[in-house]
């Protein structure tokens, strides 16, 4: 959930950066975020008590608002006259009935809208054929699609026994996928790209089409990447550290960074709404510029080892999902 000071802070972030705006498309997108946020934000404000509500009001108030406010001031006054006159036992449960009628108002109000939930992703559709990397060995597999070879990862032994007994060279089928990629120290040098397979299907599983991903993550620079990527981290939900509960899974120190490693995805976005994120060596952190959450759907594009950005799913956010982070691990220990 966005509390009211992140959804305050990004609206004057957002009016900021539509009063720089060079073009139309960008002001529009601008444009359409404020919007989204003024709701957002009128919504959270309505649920705080009539005092802090009155403290903290948006300065024009939507029509649904005043609407609501104006049948709850109605009820309010019938309530005061009922409550003026000694109460016979149908005027207890007439007034019983308001109060029921009340908090189900309250708690639909509460529930429009829905509560935004963000959380890193990275998920796609490839078409291809699934082939074994090596003829006599049913352990490694690559993915054919338009020409180009990648290699397949699977993490769950299901995919695995699937690929084992459903083999067939020849024929395309619908993949579900994860991006994989590995960057190099120089950034010159492409990405080697693989993917993560979830499900292979003779239909499309989602609603995506051919080479469509859906990419939520961190809008920014890395050192090791000339183009700027979305970030897609492991998503933490539960409380605790970092990564104790995987460490006692996992037992090994070195593989530390590995189960917490992200996926930076490059990612083509003429006139983004936001501008990626870019460390600056020389400034301390509190100077640093602003890191955005973003969702959008974009286009793979094979050969290139980057995707194009299509369409924007959410308005970008401050608010970052916790996820896991790779702990320093003294050099005595990595020995």
């Amino acid at each position: 959930m966005v509390s009211i000071p992140d959804l305050e802070k990004n609206l004057a972030k957002m009016q900021q950066l539509l009063n720089a705006a060079q073009n139309e498309v960008q002001k529009k997108t601008f444009q359409d975020i404020i919007d989204n946020l003024t709701k957002q934000l009128e919504s959270e404000k309505s649920k705080l008590n009539p005092t802090k509500a009155e403290d903290l009001k948006v300065d024009k108030p939507s029509d649904k608002e005043k609407t609501f406010q104006s049948t709850q001031q109605s009820k309010t006054e019938t309530k005061k006259q009922t409550e003026s006159k000694p109460k016979s036992e149908s005027q207890k449960v007439a007034t019983s009935e308001v109060k029921e009628e009340e908090k189900l108002e309250n708690k639909e109000e509460e529930s429009l809208p829905p509560k935004q939930d963000y959380a890193f992703q990275g998920i796609g559709i490839l078409y291809g054929k699934i082939v074994r990397r090596y003829e006599d060995n049913d352990a490694y597999y690559n993915l054919i699609s338009e020409g180009k070879t990648y290699g397949l990862i699977y993490n769950s032994p299901k995919v695995k026994e699937f690929l084992r007994l459903d083999y067939n060279p020849d024929k395309d089928r619908y993949v579900t996928v994860y991006p994989y990629l590995t960057h190099f120290p120089n950034k010159n040098t492409p990405p080697k790209l693989g993917f993560t397979i979830i499900a292979a299907n003779d239909t499309p599983h989602l609603d995506l089409k051919v080479n469509e991903f859906k990419l939520s993550g961190l809008w920014q620079f890395i050192a090791v990447c000339k183009c700027p990527v979305i970030s897609i981290h492991r998503n933490r939900k539960g409380k605790g550290d970092r990564v104790s509960r995987l460490k006692k899974k996992f037992d090994n120190e070195k593989l530390n960074k590995q189960i917490t490693r992200a996926n930076h995805v490059p990612v083509l976005w003429r006139d983004a709404p936001v501008k990626p994120f870019r460390f600056n060596p020389k400034l301390e952190k509190d100077q640093q510029g602003d890191r955005y959450f973003v969702e959008i759907k974009a286009k793979f594009l094979p050969g290139r080892e980057q995707w194009g950005f299509m369409e924007l799913l959410g308005e970008p956010t401050l608010d970052v999902p916790k996820y896991y982070k790779p702990e320093k691990i003294p050099n005595s220990k990595v020995a």
